[in-house]
């Protein structure tokens, strides 16, 4: 099996979440167009998470963004509950190598 680049990866990973969440998870009502990551997704260990990441419009995206503050944090939390927001919060802070996240991503896909 070869392991995929980041790229591809990400194609796919983004796929998955926005078939996942059709509409946008700020409430809009729009449908998705982007794949939002609530940690930065320069961080391989929540990259490919699922609970880290939303689908949402690219209005949305624009005013809200990535990052840890305001209407993402509220939503994320209500969303996770406190226990899962704190789980995602630590395997955020954690470190992994990139080619274990893509690998654990080709599992998620059913591609490993």
């Amino acid at each position: 099996m070869k392991l995929w680049e980041t790229d591809k990866a990400d194609k796919e990973f983004s796929l998955y979440i926005r078939r996942r969440d059709p509409f946008c998870f700020f409430g809009c009502g729009n449908p998705t167009s982007d794949c939002s990551h609530y940690w930065n997704r320069g961080n391989s260990a929540t990259r490919y998470d699922p609970e880290n990441c939303d689908g949402v419009c690219r209005t949305c995206h624009d005013t809200y963004g990535e990052g840890q503050g305001g209407a993402y944090k509220w939503r994320k939390a209500k969303q996770l509950g406190a226990e899962r927001f704190a789980a995602l919060e630590r395997r955020a802070r954690s470190i992994m190598k990139r080619d274990k996240a893509i690998l654990g991503c080709m599992v998620l896909l059913g591609r490993a």
